[in-house]
């Protein structure tokens, strides 16, 4: 599991990245949720989150808590 609940940043996105990656290599087959309430952010950060997010062999389900907003709902 993991929770997005600020604005997209490059701080935010490295966390976020770091625990995409951690979790797969705990357990590859095992499926990651990922929270979000977040008004928006970075581009450049958010897509760094979505490439990770593609990369990663784990299928990842996003859920929307609150409001996603600009780069939030990209996500």
């Amino acid at each position: 599991i993991i929770f997005l609940g600020e604005e997209v940043t490059d701080v935010s996105a490295s966390l976020i990245v770091a625990q995409l990656l951690f979790l797969e290599s705990e357990d590859p087959g095992k499926d990651i949720n990922f929270y979000i309430n977040s008004p928006g952010g970075s581009v450049t950060a958010g897509m760094a989150i979505y490439d990770t997010m593609n990369y990663v062999k784990c299928d990842v389900s996003t859920i929307c808590i609150g409001m996603a907003a600009s780069m939030g709902a990209f996500l």
